[in-house]
């Protein structure tokens, strides 16, 4: 499983509310119904006769706690103690924001960026302000603005000559972008109509 997937799903199966280290590490690295228990003690006594790849799951589980080590330093996530002792992990705020960050970047790239591009004598001006933290909003926009033919004129303002489809205001909407975004339509030229 590649890294990018890992991360959301630890911190999701954490905001579920999964009791421990181990149920967690099970959840990703047991393929044939083995316990970790089973696996850690492997891993100290030395491999069973029939286990050839012993190495290979010691290698897996460093690297499993080598990503949970770095989540918890982020401040993703943080390590406590249960009733009965055990280690839990839990999400905190930061990482429900990371969670969500996550999630609103997966589902934005299911928003067209090819739209249907049709000519209008009237220049249009796009601009936009869209926050850091939303910077895969702002390269899905730029390339549509790129695909419907418009020309950047200075940082985070396009203008064009071609129709802004309907489509791509809707999918504004979906992800919350249309406070971000500007769009004038010019009739007097003035100095831009050097450029067109």
């Amino acid at each position: 499983m590649a890294r990018g997937e890992i991360i959301p799903k630890i911190l999701e199966i954490l905001q579920a509310g999964t009791e421990t280290t181990v149920d967690l590490f099970d959840i990703f690295t047991s393929g044939y119904g083995e316990s970790y228990r089973k696996m850690k003690s492997s891993i100290k006594y030395g491999p069973p006769q029939f286990k050839t790849d012993w190495a290979f799951e010691y290698r897996q589980l460093q690297q499993f706690y080598s990503l949970l080590n770095q989540l918890k330093n982020q401040g993703f996530i943080k390590k406590g103690k249960n009733n009965k002792r055990k280690s839990v992990w839990k999400v905190t705020k930061r990482g429900l924001e990371k969670l969500k960050l996550i999630k609103e970047k997966k589902n934005s790239k299911k928003f067209i960026v090819n739209y249907k591009k049709e000519k209008d004598n009237k220049l249009k001006v796009v601009a936009f302000d869209v926050p850091e933290k939303e910077r895969y909003k702002r390269a899905w926009l730029r390339a549509v603005l790129v695909s419907l033919g418009f020309t950047l004129l200075q940082e985070s303002v396009w203008i064009g000559k071609n129709k802004i489809p309907e489509e791509f205001i809707q999918d504004l909407r979906r992800q919350g972008m249309l406070s971000y975004v500007h769009i004038f339509e010019i009739s007097k030229k003035g100095t831009i109509g050097q450029i067109f």
